[in-house]
Parts: structure tokens; C-alpha cells; sequence
């Protein structure tokens, strides 16, 4: 088998698209995000920072936010918002299931976003 030389103008092809290749590749790696959050003081990530903001005081949260528990809707929220205002602050986050409609269950999918102050 014969082997064949490339042409000038193949090399100058292939050598340009080698060039080429290798810039994109060091342009994507520059440009690219870090793989993990920095570290130490000043660290942008602080652990808890979501869910601390998602979080729902039951004793002062409002329409919106009430409704941002699960298998809380509009109805149920205002309901809550009576309670609150005819009985006082709820002592236990388990106080809420005196609201019709609000069980035990209900409560167990709030998980760690509801809580009373």
C-alpha cells in the first residue's frame, strides 16, 4: 500500500483547525464556572441560606407566605390569619391544626419550613 503525502494546502488546513481547536478549548476553560463554591472568609455559600429564607413563622407570616406551605392555599391561609387573630399566637407548630381542614398530616410536609416564634 502506497502511502500518500498531504498536500501543502491539506497540512495548512489541518494545522489551522489544530490552531483553532486549541484556542476554543482555552477560551471555554477560561471563561468556564469554578466547580465548586470558594472556600473560607468572604465565601459567597453560606449553608442554610435558602431554607432559612423560605422558612414560615406561623405567629407572623402573612397571606403569601402561608401560602407558600404545602397544602396551604388562599382559603386556608385566610383561615389561619382568623385563628391567629381571634385566639392569639400558636405556642407549638402542632397548635395549628386547630384551623378545620389543617391536620397532622398537613403538617408533617411542612418539615423544617414552618416554625413559631
Amino acid at each position: 500500500m502506497k502511502r500518500k503525502c498531504l498536500s501543502r494546502r491539506e497540512a495548512l488546513f489541518l494545522l489551522t483547525a489544530a490552531a483553532l481547536s486549541g484556542a476554543l478549548a482555552v477560551l471555554a476553560l477560561r471563561d468556564a464556572a469554578p466547580l465548586a463554591p470558594p472556600d473560607g472568609p468572604g465565601a459567597a455559600h453560606t449553608p442554610g441560606t435558602l431554607l432559612s429564607a423560605a422558612r414560615v413563622d406561623l405567629n407572623t407570616a402573612g397571606l403569601e407566605a402561608l401560602c407558600t406551605l404545602p397544602g396551604i392555599g388562599p382559603a386556608k391561609a385566610r383561615a389561619i390569619l382568623e385563628d391567629r387573630a381571634a385566639n392569639g399566637r400558636y405556642l407549638r407548630v402542632e397548635d395549628v391544626t386547630r384551623v378545620s381542614g389543617i391536620t397532622h398530616n398537613t403538617i408533617k410536609d411542612w418539615g423544617p419550613i414552618a416554625y413559631v416564634s
